[in-house]
């Protein structure tokens, strides 16, 4: 394993026992430091910042043409995000109490869902985007024109981020 493969791995678990150490020590939901939220949620929003910003320089590093830092980059990123999602983001949504499509009329509602929503979509695509960069998928489900799909999974990632911003906005600032 290369030094960008140790750096994968020490980002995803670094990020994985931040986390269950938090939980663990009741630590998570302490005052966070934007004032508004948990620490947990304030930790969440700032790894996602970080998330989109190093995916976008993913996308840098693949116009440059240096397809194996891209591809080491993007699976760090994505990695990183599937154990936020799993470990923050699924907890946090599973307590948000939805009473039918009325509740969407309150914007943070609606931000709310649209981020879980899209955010889904982005987090599938991602990792079908890993998979397919380390030919871990049969032939038969590789996406022919990936670069289009590697491009709207990165907008969606940034339109998840910008989602996730309104969200904290709508559940602990107002």
């Amino acid at each position: 394993m290369g030094r960008l493969g140790w750096v994968a791995v020490l980002a995803v678990g670094t990020t994985f026992v931040m986390v269950l150490v938090l939980r663990q020590t009741g630590k998570s939901d302490a005052a966070g430091f934007f004032g508004a939220g948990p620490l947990l949620a304030d930790l969440n929003i700032v790894f996602e910042v970080i998330l989109v910003l190093g995916l976008t320089l993913g996308m840098f590093l693949a116009r440059r043409g240096n397809i194996e830092a891209h591809r080491r980059n993007q699976t760090t990123w994505v990695l990183v995000n599937l154990v936020l999602v799993a470990l923050v983001m699924v907890p946090s949504i599973r307590t948000f109490k939805f009473n039918g499509l009325a509740d969407l009329r309150d914007p943070g509602n609606l931000a709310t869902w649209l981020h879980a929503g899209i955010g889904t979509l982005t987090v599938i695509a991602g990792t079908w985007l890993v998979l397919q960069m380390h030919e871990l998928l049969p032939a038969a489900l590789r996406v022919q024109r990936w670069k289009t799909l590697m491009r709207a999974t990165l907008a969606g990632y940034w339109i998840v981020a910008l989602l996730g911003l309104a969200t904290y906005r709508g559940w602990y600032a107002t």
